[in-house]
């Protein structure tokens, strides 16, 4: 019964952008070198023709020691590199990079764009979720409001009547739910346990 207006569901869905989104993901190949003038060196073979994976071979390494996987700028860990490898288009080669592991040359082997839900797509889940977020909070309300009437001397089925409740009245029950002559009770809330908080309570606690 709670109405949600389309410029709710669309300011929720701008505020929680980061959730509906992928990240742009790249395949990186990283070569570490121990000094600047190693890797100037490197950064010339390659400006002179010699392909990434020729000048690691070189060097002794195997893709498994180059190869970073496809990752999003986030899961990189030195972000001096991934600012690099992010700015480069597919099939470049960065410059020596100052990193945190020594001094990189960073290749970007493909680019996966990222994603966006639209809201077209997500608009039920976010609408079921801000019903859900008010209703909690107006069941909250209602229940202060009812203990402030018991407090005052009304009975709790009279203060739920006050505020449009219907009250349930049971004449029997044990804790398995079963009524005086061991038939199931009907109408009881799902998914809560108030047979164990009233038989827990004191009479009329």
């Amino acid at each position: 019964q709670i109405e949600v207006s389309d410029k709710d569901m669309k300011d929720t869905y701008g505020n929680r952008r980061a959730r509906y989104e992928t990240p742009e993901r790249r395949h990186l190949e990283q070569i570490v070198f121990p000094n600047i003038d190693e890797a100037k060196a490197a950064a010339d073979k390659l400006a002179q023709g010699t392909t990434f994976e020729a000048l690691a071979a070189e060097r002794g390494l195997k893709e498994t020691n180059i190869d970073l996987g496809t990752v999003a700028k986030s899961a990189v860990v030195d972000q001096d590199v991934a600012n690099a490898a992010f700015a480069l288009k597919s099939g470049e080669v960065s410059a020596p990079v100052q990193g945190r592991f020594g001094i990189a040359i960073v290749k970007v082997d493909s680019i996966e764009a990222g994603k966006i839900k639209p809201f077209e797509e997500v608009a039920p889940e976010i609408k079921r979720d801000i019903q859900h977020d008010r209703a909690k909070n107006e069941m909250v309300n209602v229940q202060e409001k009812v203990e402030d009437e018991r407090l005052g001397g009304a009975t709790l089925a009279d203060a739920a009547r006050k505020f449009g409740l219907k009250p349930l009245t049971i004449e029997a029950i044990d804790r398995n739910g079963k009524d005086a002559k061991g038939n199931p009770v009907p109408g009881l809330p799902q998914n809560v346990d108030v047979l164990n908080a009233a038989f827990s309570a004191d009479v009329h606690g």
